[in-house]
């Protein structure tokens, strides 16, 4: 599955990891692990980041000693966990141009942009990477098996999204065999919170709309909401399911409005909706379960309505 990358890896000296931008848990996760990984076997090597980082993530990942090294001194370029080129931000056009790329994801809609792919539809990049490197025959360190933990419980929402199989929970205990303190990063990731982001979700909560009989959730937050409770967009990324967490919602949808113009359209489907589909219909794409696109219009009215319509059909 991982001939050809592993064939590129081997061959280069100096390597520029990306990741999608405001990076989460499983995209920190997958990038801080392979820098350790080509760093035990004498590469040259950095993650370049993109965007906020959710602090509570920022703080547990394994990050390593910065090594000075640019993006243009890199002869192989990998991104990690982006489903497509604009995910990478403002290194879109330096990844494009450059000859030598990889790209590793577990995104269904992903969309190729690299010389050489693997994509495969399952929990995590990270559960992904766990397969690389027992491809590579990589003995983990106990720091590369906490990343790549962090990125596996983060995406699953502590194991409990659809996307988590058998296989994702065998991976789970390789790696707390490692001697992680699983116990520990459960608590800061899901048990832990700040009274700013308390008080962001009090204001969440008023703000909630239901449509389609109340089997459908709509959030919408804008800047004078995260400016009013002081707290950054990152750190409140777990807002993003709180729509579908009420009891008989099937869809949660929460719009996080920029500016006047631009709107991020989060999905997220408890059961049947697959809200991938649905996404790509958007411009977007993701997983059956979480998917999400962007809009950069003045007003948001009628794409909303479109929205709830794609939804409804679903339902029905």
């Amino acid at each position: 599955m991982f001939e050809k990358i592993i064939e590129k890896i081997n061959r280069a000296e100096s390597v520029g990891i990306f990741t999608h931008i405001n990076p989460d848990g499983d995209a920190l996760g997958s990038s801080f692990s392979l820098k350790s990984v080509l760093k035990s076997m004498g590469k040259k090597t950095e993650v370049f980041i993109c965007g906020d980082i959710e602090s509570r993530v920022d703080e547990l990942i394994e990050k390593g000693e910065v090594t000075g090294l640019k993006p243009e001194g890199c002869d192989l370029l990998i991104a990690v966990d982006s489903a497509d080129i604009q995910r990478l931000g403002k290194w879109s056009d330096f990844f494009t141009a450059h000859k030598n790329t990889i790209a590793i994801d577990h995104h269904k809609t992903h969309v190729k942009f690299a010389g050489e792919t693997v994509v495969k539809d399952i929990s995590s990049t990270c559960e992904l990477m766990v397969g690389l490197y027992s491809e590579m025959d990589i003995d983990l360190s106990i720091e590369v098996a906490k990343n790549l933990y962090i990125g596996i419980v983060t995406d699953t929402g502590n194991f409990k999204y659809s996307s988590v199989t058998a296989d994702t929970h065998r991976v789970a205990a390789e790696l707390i065999e490692k001697g992680i303190n699983f116990a520990d990063i459960a608590k800061k990731l899901f048990d832990t919170v700040t009274k700013e982001y308390l008080m962001l979700k009090m204001r969440a909560t008023e703000k909630l709309e239901f449509y389609c009989g109340e089997r459908v959730a709509l959030l919408t937050l804008s800047d004078a909401d995260f400016e009013k409770y002081n707290i950054s967009e990152a750190d409140s990324s777990s807002l993003v399911v709180f729509p579908c967490s009420v009891k008989g919602v099937e869809v949660g949808i929460y719009i996080r409005q920029r500016g006047d113009n631009e709107y991020k359209v989060s999905l997220r489907s408890v059961n049947k909706v697959d809200v991938a589909e649905i996404a790509c219909k958007f411009g977007g794409g993701g997983h059956m379960r979480a998917s999400g696109y962007s809009v950069d219009v003045p007003g948001l009215e009628n794409n909303i309505r479109e929205l709830i319509a794609e939804i409804e059909k679903q339902l029905d």
